[in-house]
């Protein structure tokens, strides 16, 4: 017995260590935070010297050159400035100046304000009317940056503060904070519609005729088009054959002239229905 015992006891020493190990490396796991970074960078040159977190957007006819975004120019966002430690790799060109790596893709750091309110983890971000700084997008504006994977609400750790202007003059105190941002320019999905409800028939007819989506403005135009050519086509219609039976019963002799006149009538009527119908399909496709 005493043999057996001796030969068991490697066996749960090997057992012993094993969950130890497995214990340690699910703790680490477990422990270790969030990786950012990935997505496409690339080094640019700027004008002047960018902070790291900026919001910047090409300049204009150059493509390897970029300054901080505006909020005037919204759809021209292109991109964040990264710091160079944070890469794995990295070149610098002595020949660029103030050279600076601009993330369009990934997850990074970017400054943002408390202008749209507090910022929470899954809020879409846009650009404030902080030049280069980010802030939490309402339903107004048409594009976004990204979205925030983590909160920021001024209270805690802070960059600074800035004192903003409205359109009535009335002064307001933002606070400016970074957050980690997955970069995803896109149309901001939470745009308040301005689009006027319509009947699902009419929205399924000019999407049909158009291959794409159309404004009520156009499919009302449309529909109104479409009645008034209809109309004239058969008020044009009805006097004809109205004006023929009358002239017929007046001189029986003269039916093949009226027949003749009445033809071009119908003819106007269908040239007339036509026109309406093309100028809808112009209309709605263009």
């Amino acid at each position: 017995m005493k043999t057996e015992s001796r030969k068991l006891k490697p066996t749960r020493t090997i057992f012993v260590s094993a969950a130890v190990i497995v214990a340690a490396i699910l703790c680490v796991v477990a422990t270790s935070p969030v990786s950012h970074g990935e997505g496409s960078v690339q080094g640019y040159a700027a004008d002047s010297k960018i902070d790291n977190g900026t919001i910047v957007q090409l300049q204009s006819g150059k493509k390897d050159s970029v300054k901080v975004a505006t909020q005037a120019n919204l759809q021209n966002m292109f991109g964040v400035t990264v710091d160079r430690s944070q890469l794995l790799i990295s070149s610098s060109s002595d020949t660029v100046q103030n050279q600076v790596y601009v993330a369009v893709s990934g997850t990074y750091m970017t400054l943002v304000s408390t202008q749209g309110g507090t910022i929470s983890s899954g809020d879409y971000v846009t650009l404030s009317s902080l030049n280069g700084v980010a802030m939490k997008a309402g339903t107004e504006e048409k594009t976004v940056f990204g979205r925030a994977t983590a909160s920021f609400d001024g209270k805690g750790v802070t960059l600074g503060s800035a004192t903003l202007k409205d359109s009535t003059g009335a002064t307001k105190t933002v606070k400016l904070g970074s957050v980690p941002v997955t970069i995803n320019i896109q149309r901001n999905p939470t745009i308040k519609s301005t689009k006027v409800d319509l009947p699902e028939v009419l929205q399924r007819a000019g999407q049909a005729v158009a291959e794409k989506e159309v404004s009520p403005i156009r499919i009302y135009l449309s529909m109104g088009i479409t009645l008034i050519s209809i109309i004239a086509a058969i008020a044009i219609l009805y006097a004809g054959v109205r004006n023929s039976m009358v002239a017929i019963g007046r001189n029986p002799m003269s039916k093949k002239s009226v027949f003749r006149a009445l033809l071009e009538v119908i003819l106007t009527s269908i040239v007339i229905l036509i026109v309406g119908l093309f100028a809808v399909y112009l209309l709605l496709k263009l």
